[in-house]
């Protein structure tokens, strides 16, 4: 466990040491997060924080997990090197979403065609085993592209994505320290302690912004870490802890919010016939907002809603893992759901 909280504590303090220096560097050289009216914040905020998160995962992981490195985890350093250049461009001058889905998708092909981080079968999901290896391989990079956009679209307020990335990868750190992958465990807490570094000065009322770096950093880190737990419990047997089967049900529970806040919005815009990516607030967080709530009480809800779902997929791991993943989904989508629900009755109601 020393080498999991050494890399935590090295990659806290190098984020919480550098962000000063970014948002002034930022200010330096006007590299803000303009409001308008999609945004929520009403001032000019610093960008740069998500190198912050970078510098500070990269370097904590690389320094903590060299004893455990093979020459093919070194795909995962240059994937990330990939969407940190990625992300900066974006973040400096905004590129086309189709270009950020193709570099994007040259990260995740590394990972996944040399460093053999993929699906090897389906465990049993949407009642599916088997699949050539060639289409497994397809729906992998799929997933990491779907993942890397869900922690794009979620941060829409200060603290969410940050915070949500802090129990995603404190709860996945934990699940591979259980099953001894400490590479994984170290990459896991590294991005733990960076996050916690950087939320610091991204909660309420945030002094500094991830931006597309840092928001792609977490999405890209936490998809391998899924794609690698899913696959670890297929090999390594942990009767306490989750087979095969349920595996997907707990990576489902740990990435709850971000996926089914973006599967929810994406169907909305392509049933209105626009992009997938073209932005809006029908974001769960904006329809809280909406509702009243402020800005803490939305993350800090969004919190509790992610820790309550992956407890149930903890404490229902022994049960119908088809049934689980499916209540979890419905119930997941009933929750993103509620608040433009319960918006239409006010309305209803002011209108009577």
């Amino acid at each position: 466990m020393q080498p999991l909280l050494s890399a935590a504590l090295t990659a806290f303090i190098i984020a919480l040491a550098s962000i000063p220096s970014l948002i002034r560097v930022a200010k330096k050289v006007e590299l803000y997060d303009e409001p308008d009216e999609r945004k929520l914040h009403p001032n000019r905020i610093p960008l740069l924080g998500g190198m912050a998160i970078f510098a500070a995962t990269i370097f904590s992981f690389t320094f903590w997990a060299a004893g455990y490195f093979e020459q093919q985890h070194l795909f995962i350093v240059a994937s990330l090197i990939i969407l940190f250049f990625l992300g900066l461009r974006d973040d400096i001058m905004p590129l086309q979403p189709i270009a950020k889905i193709f570099g994007q998708a040259v990260a995740a092909m590394l990972v996944v065609l040399f460093c053999n981080i993929r699906l090897l079968g389906m465990h049993g999901l949407f009642g599916i085993h088997a699949l050539p290896l060639w289409l497994l391989a397809f729906i992998s990079i799929l997933v990491i592209l779907f993942i890397i956009n869900a922690y794009n679209l979620i941060d829409g307020v200060d603290g969410l994505a940050g915070g949500l990335g802090i129990i995603a990868s404190a709860t996945f750190g934990i699940l591979f320290y259980c099953y001894n992958d400490m590479l994984m465990a170290v990459l896991a807490f590294s991005l733990c302690g960076a996050l916690i570094g950087f939320l610091i000065f991204n909660f309420h009322p945030a002094k500094i912004f991830m931006g597309d770096t840092g928001s792609m950093t977490i999405g890209f880190i936490l998809a391998i870490l899924s794609l690698r737990f899913v696959e670890l419990t297929k090999s390594v047997q942990l009767l306490e802890l989750f087979n095969s089967r349920s595996a997907p049900v707990m990576v489902l529970a740990i990435l709850i919010i971000p996926i089914v806040d973006t599967l929810r919005v994406f169907t909305i815009r392509i049933v209105k016939r626009r992009s997938p990516f073209s932005p809006d607030r029908n974001h769960i967080h904006h329809k809280l907002l909406q509702l009243g709530l402020s800005s803490r009480q939305v993350t800090v809800c969004l919190y509790l809603v992610n820790i309550l779902f992956i407890s149930a997929a903890y404490f229902f791991r022994d049960h119908n893992s088809a049934t689980v993943f499916y209540g979890m989904l419905a119930n997941a989508l009933l929750f993103t759901q509620l608040p433009h629900v319960l918006l239409k009755f006010k309305k209803i109601r002011q209108i009577a």
